[in-house]
């Protein structure tokens, strides 16, 4: 059930959309870049609120279906699609409850929406019997991402559904939205202004600058990767995917066990065994010719310099190889000469900062 779309939209106010995406049949892929990149207009166009002029050509094709092509063009409610806006739009004269069952009602894709599933999924049987009015910012989401899956889609879209909320609302629903997309088997488009939001979620992001996609790949990939704007961004950093391999009571710590080595973090919650993100922010790494045994860093790895990226500050930007993993090291210009950097070089990264992302986004 992926979707294949290839877009070209102008408009009169001189912005144009010209791009070609694939979107994965299952998971997150993130729609990510900078205010007037074309996420929005992009996510509209794949739920068919864009239909475009006759010069535009708007091609977009689910799962070997086609929405529209040329002369074809399947109506929003006809495509099964959910759609999460940043206003959550619920109906004010019905209560949580009844604007769920108002959206079973209006089920059109074909696909049976389990509602007591979706309520357990999103934590909301306390809820169900209070009015929209009753609701905190946040609570009015969780309702609209539940009503948005009660109409049993295809496909989800959430044009930045959190970024009314504050960041307490936020780091309680996230985990929601995580756990949700492990136990649906359709594709969730995501857009998003916040990249800690887009690394906590996110299976893939597409990167998008003045309605081109300038990058695309798995987050992994993408937020390690010291050529992209993404990696000027004062939150830039790396995400690695670890395992918990032993937990340390005495000492409250975890260690985690990735291809390139091992880091410990405050001791966690979750079994041996378990899989889990942590964000290396690029500030929080600095790097040494020989390892420091006389220091209160605990995570010192061994790492390659594989690029060097000046910027137009006095920062660079160095991209580091751990195992099969990278880093991002944000470091002064004098820093790199200091030390002699080039790439092959064999060095190490000292990492003041690992934290789970559900931490972070509480900061």
């Amino acid at each position: 059930m992926s979707l294949e779309s290839t877009i070209k939209l102008s408009r009169s106010s001189g912005f144009d959309l010209d791009v070609q995406i694939h979107i994965p049949s299952a998971g997150i892929t993130a729609l990510y870049g900078p205010t007037g990149s074309g996420k929005t207009t992009l996510l509209r166009c794949i739920a068919g609120l864009e239909r475009g002029s006759k010069t535009d050509d708007i091609q977009i094709n689910y799962s070997g279906a086609w929405w529209q092509k040329r002369n074809k063009f399947v109506p929003p409610h006809e495509r099964g699609i959910g759609y999460v806006f940043q206003d959550a739009k619920l109906l004010p004269h019905l209560n949580v409850q009844g604007n769920l069952d108002y959206a079973r009602k209006r089920n059109r894709s074909g696909q049976e929406a389990d509602l007591n599933q979706i309520i357990d999924w999103l934590s909301l049987q306390q809820l169900l019997d209070k009015s929209v009015q009753q609701l905190s910012g946040g609570e009015i989401q969780q309702v609209a991402i539940a009503r948005a899956l009660a109409t049993g889609p295809r496909l989800i879209l959430m044009d930045e559904p959190l970024s009314a909320l504050d960041q307490h609302a936020r780091a309680r629903i996230l985990p929601l939205l995580s756990r949700l997309h492990e136990k649906l088997s359709i594709p969730i488009v995501y857009v998003s202004h916040t990249l800690e939001e887009i690394t906590y979620l996110a299976d893939k992001i597409i990167l998008l600058d003045k309605g081109r996609v300038v990058a695309s790949g798995s987050v992994f990939d993408l937020s390690s990767r010291a050529d992209l704007t993404i990696s000027q961004d004062e939150s830039a950093g790396s995400v690695i995917s670890c395992r918990i391999q032993k937990h340390d009571a005495q000492f409250g710590l975890s260690e985690l066990q990735f291809d390139g080595g091992c880091l410990y973090v405050t001791q966690r919650d979750e079994p041996l065994g378990s899989t889990i993100r942590v964000r290396i922010p690029a500030r929080d790494v600095s790097i040494t010719l020989t390892p420091d045994k006389n220091s209160s860093i605990l995570n010192i790895l061994q790492a390659r310099v594989d690029s060097i990226e000046a910027s137009e500050t006095a920062r660079f930007m160095v991209r580091l190889a751990v195992g099969k993993h990278f880093l991002l090291a944000r470091i002064t210009r004098k820093s790199v000469q200091h030390l002699k950097l080039e790439p092959g070089q064999t060095v190490y990264a000292q990492i003041k900062s690992v934290a789970l992302l559900s931490e972070q986004l509480v900061q």
